[in-house]
């Protein structure tokens, strides 16, 4: 019998992929390759100009856009997931958690977390970002009744060009899956084959909501899935990770 080669499948978020995902994905039968599709930009970071009882964070760039901050390290950070955490701590903050023993994100646990641990009376929330978010959780803790304020911590821009190895991946079918988070990624992958004249209509996305599936199909994509089981999709509030 022939020989099926191993897929390729490419990940695309803004940190490299941990050891979870890795494993994860390789079990699935592919071949993994990692390229971000955005250039983040750290911010210069302004002191704080209220007292807050927790700092917010749905990103590990986030947290470490703080890192040359004056912010007192022992307000506590409450991070949308074990890697946000932990880099959190190594910005220099003393008491870093996450609502999940796993390491993929959920920004609606760690909102429901935060309305389960956090009193609105005890004042106010800061809630660091980048300047575009797909969650925006000062909002929706607004909503709940608390005081939050927003900082912009990070600005993302499209890369100009994959690097050799991907384009040539996605060009000749080695690499036939992508991974997709947001519809900034969506856009950009979708720019950047158009660019390189890579047919990306036919290459399979995965993607982690019906909302992002939409969206793709939208643009021309083809065969789209929506992964509930994948790292990036799965959700569900676990045992609560703290201090790292």
């Amino acid at each position: 019998m022939k020989k099926v080669p191993p897929s390729g499948i490419l990940l695309t978020q803004t940190r490299r992929p941990n050891p979870y995902e890795m494993s994860y994905w390789k079990t699935q039968g592919y071949t993994v390759f990692y390229q971000s599709l955005l250039k983040v930009t750290p911010l210069p970071v302004e002191p704080l100009d209220i007292d807050p009882q927790a700092i917010v964070l749905t990103s590990g760039n986030a947290a470490s856009a703080l890192e040359d901050s004056d912010w007192d390290r022992t307000i506590p950070v409450f991070g949308v997931g074990r890697a946000t955490a932990q880099m959190a701590k190594a910005a220099g903050f003393t008491d870093c958690s996450s609502p999940s023993n796993k390491p993929y994100p959920s920004a609606i646990n760690l909102l429901n977390w935060i309305i389960n641990t956090l009193e609105p009376e005890a004042g106010p929330i800061v809630f660091g970002c980048g300047r575009e978010v797909r969650h925006d959780l000062a909002q929706d803790l607004k909503i709940a009744g608390y005081t939050t304020k927003k900082v912009i911590l990070y600005n993302t821009q499209p890369i100009d060009t994959f690097s050799k190895n991907i384009e040539i991946g996605l060009k000749n079918g080695s690499i036939d899956t992508v991974v997709l988070q947001s519809e900034q990624a969506i856009k950009g992958f979708a720019t950047l084959c158009h660019k390189n004249s890579i047919a990306y209509q036919d290459i399979i996305l995965n993607v982690p909501s019906d909302h992002l599936k939409l969206s793709a199909a939208a643009l021309g994509f083809l065969n789209i899935k929506h992964n509930h089981k994948s790292p990036h999709a799965q959700r569900g509030l676990q045992k609560t990770i703290k201090n790292y």
